[in-house]
């Protein structure tokens, strides 16, 4: 499953906002006025945290990276 990341453009220095997606009120963030919003790094579709499922469309490379399920215990030596 893959998740959304903050993706920072290398012009203005903000995040960039998802594509196609609005920038929330009272938020500054970098969009397509900016001349570095479809530069690399590439932004995605999904907002950071934000999961494919949530989203529900189809989803490109860019923007997202996979997400590690809960389920999984990574602690070394845990108790058990």
């Amino acid at each position: 499953m893959k998740v959304g990341i903050t993706v920072q453009c290398a012009t203005c220095g903000l995040s960039k906002c998802p594509q196609g997606r609005s920038v929330p009120m009272g938020r500054l963030m970098c969009d397509f006025e900016c001349s570095g919003y479809y530069e690399d790094p590439k932004v995605g579709d999904l907002w950071p945290g934000e999961t494919e499922e949530e989203f529900g469309y189809p989803l490109g490379p860019d923007g997202t990276c996979e997400a590690v399920p809960e389920s999984i215990d990574f602690a070394v030596g845990g108790k058990g």
